[in-house]
């Protein structure tokens, strides 16, 4: 994947350099907050506050006011061919006539996004960078070009001012290398009492074969018009912050996070900057919040866009299935630990359990929402897909523990005893789900594979007698983190290990024992107790992961979440605290954030706890426990 950035390429020779990576993965996010140029129209330093909301997945309006009485809004917008479009308009309020200063910047930078890792595999390694080479050069004297020939990518820029083209003649040619280049132009408008002067800026990312078309983009009056009076809300209840947030992660998925990769097939990434790749993991969770969306659609949004919503929703959904079974390769039957969004596995051949299950469950739950589909299910399951992971998982079968053995953690970390009890949870509620997929599609297993609900009530019977267990230090059952399936067993609970807090709501925990050895390792997870995985450094602490320090937001979903199943409002709200403290002006979520600011440290972008936290909503929404996030009560 290419990206043109206002920042140098990812440092090739520091992949294992985890402090370096981890902060190159808030260079976007750090660039916005220390005011660093980029590419774009620029009135200067705005003094006042700068008024933004973001209309459409693709469309967001900014307003604010310069010196001399100017008002300026300026909509930045996607189009459909892709091109990044800014159309400015800056009205004079006053009595005279103002000369309006602006610049037209282009320091960018085309990069090969670097998929740095924190856990980087040591077996195949980093994907190998191109030079980072970035020459400017003039198309003709009214379009820039900005190519990298070591990566086969180019941007074509144009600025129009009043409908005129601007004259780049004056603009030298420019290489550099490890660096964005640095451009800047300047001029001047003449903007007469009570008129309002307009400035087009278009930046087109292509490769070297495709040819472009000299076309600035330049939106109609009207269309313009309409977009700067349009205040309609598209969601309901659109003033509360729960709504924003749980918009906004809507349209992240289905603008930055969905990549076409044909008519037919669908790619999910996680995040649009840092790491760009396809987790069956995060992406099960991700489409999970959209059909969560469209099941409880008439509550969420306004008659007059459902539709739009619907079909986007019901395109991604389908196209990430098609996908998933058919374009992600799988050479030795499992799928990897992630993916680029061609299908072909960033990673070595490494096998995480837990990756097997979500786009089976993720099967499951579209036909759940689109039971009309059921001919396209059909299809995805004639492709043999399933069958040949059932084999794979039942050749990780142990048979004298009856447990199933991973390589790594859902935090892609490697394990120290093969068996991970989170994992075994979801791998459960797959046999459950599939068995139930089976008979509603009239379909049989296969000769090879035993009765799916025989397996599930197996695994549960293994698993709970294996991973039940006394943590010696306070006397208490509960559930460990890693066993051999004999005696050695390790204590430790994780933000990627979603299925454990889901244990009782699936119902793999049941009885009065059963449920209270699950609460008790859900409060170990979330206290000091939790010594790698809890961070306790400040008042926005929380649970996080052992291989990146501070507080996760995946783990303020989870304690949320927890708080939302015991009913316990202080703690919802304590959580929602967090929740909203840690979210960035978008309405997105980082990876990770510090204890004592909330303030990103890791990942600026990330699809996955933004996908949890909005599905939570809208539980939440429906059940009534939202208003105990607005401080309102429930009685």
């Amino acid at each position: 994947m290419i990206l043109a950035a206002p920042f140098e390429q990812f440092n090739c020779k520091r992949f294992y350099d985890v402090p370096y990576v981890r902060t190159y993965r808030t260079r976007m996010l750090h660039s916005i907050r220390q005011n660093d140029a980029g590419f774009g129209l620029d009135f200067g330093v705005v003094d006042e506050l700068v008024s933004i909301k973001i209309i459409e997945s693709n469309i967001a309006l900014y307003r604010f006011e310069l010196p001399q009485d100017v008002g300026v809004s300026i909509v930045a917008q996607v189009v459909e061919d892709g091109s990044f479009v800014q159309h400015a308009r800056a009205t004079n309020r006053g009595t005279k006539r103002i000369l309006l200063p602006y610049a037209f910047r282009l320091n960018v930078s085309l990069n090969r996004a670097s998929y740095g890792q924190l856990t980087e595999g040591f077996i195949g390694g980093p994907l190998a960078l191109p030079l980072s080479q970035n020459c400017l050069r003039k198309s003709d004297d009214t379009t820039l070009r900005v190519q990298n020939p070591h990566l086969g990518a180019q941007l074509f820029s144009a600025l129009h001012v009043n409908g005129e083209s601007f004259d780049f003649r004056e603009v030298k040619d420019q290489d550099t290398y490890d660096a964005p280049l640095n451009v800047l132009v300047t001029g001047n408008v003449c903007i007469p009492p009570g008129e309002t002067a307009n400035m087009h800026a278009s930046f087109r990312l292509l490769s070297d074969l495709e040819h472009h078309e000299h076309d600035c983009q330049l939106l109609p009056s009207k269309i313009l018009d309409t977009i700067l009076r349009d205040t309609t809300p598209r969601w309901k209840l659109d003033d509360r912050l729960s709504t924003y947030v749980l918009r906004r992660n809507v349209d992240y998925i289905l603008a930055n996070c969905t990549v076409p990769v044909s008519a037919s097939s669908v790619a999910v990434i996680t995040d649009h900057v840092a790491l760009p790749l396809g987790w069956n993991r995060d992406n099960g969770w991700q489409v999970r919040l959209l059909l969560e969306t469209h099941a409880n659609i008439n509550d969420l949004i306004h008659l007059q866009y459902v539709q739009h919503y619907e079909e986007q929703i019901r395109n991604v959904a389908r196209g990430h299935l098609y996908w998933v079974f058919t374009k992600a390769e799988r050479p030795e039957g499992f799928w990897h630990r992630s993916y680029l969004v061609n299908g072909r596995p960033k990673d070595a051949s490494v096998f995480q359990l837990d990756q097997q299950c979500y786009p089976i469950l993720e099967l499951c739950d579209y036909l759940d929402c689109f039971p009309g589909d059921i001919e396209f299910v059909k299809g995805i399951m004639a492709t043999g897909v399933v069958q040949q992971v059932l084999a794979v998982l039942e050749s990780k079968h142990d048979t004298e523990t009856g447990l199933y053995a991973t390589e790594e953690t859902p935090g892609d970390d490697a394990v120290e005893y093969p068996f991970h009890f989170s994992s075994h949870v979801l791998l459960w509620r797959t046999f459950i789900r599939l068995h139930n997929l089976f008979e509603c599609l009239k379909l049989e297993p296969g000769n090879s594979v035993p009765k799916l609900d025989e397996m599930a009530a197996e695994l549960k019977e293994h698993t709970l007698r294996s991973f039940a267990t006394t943590r010696p230090v306070c006397g208490k059952r509960m559930f460990a983190y890693l066993t051999d399936g004999q005696a050695k067993t390790t204590f430790y609970h994780d933000a990627n290990d979603i299925p454990t807090l889901f244990a009782k709501e699936w119902s793999f925990v049941s009885s009065s024992d059963e449920v209270l050895i699950w609460k008790n390792t859900m409060e170990f997870g979330f206290s000091p107790n939790n010594d790698t995985g809890f961070c306790n450094d400040g008042v926005y602490g929380g649970l996080g992961s052992v291989h990146s320090p501070g507080a996760w937001t995946l783990g303020y979903f989870q304690e949320l979440a927890f708080a939302a199943s015991m009913d316990d409002a202080p703690a919802m709200q304590a959580a929602w605290t967090k929740i909203s403290a840690a979210m960035n002006w978008d309405g997105t979520f980082s990876e990770a954030v510090d204890p004592k600011t909330a303030e990103c440290t890791s990942k600026a972008w990330f699809s996955w706890p933004g996908a949890m936290i909005g599905a939570l909503l809208i539980r939440m929404r429906i059940n009534g426990q939202e208003e105990v996030l607005l401080g309102k009560s429930t009685d």
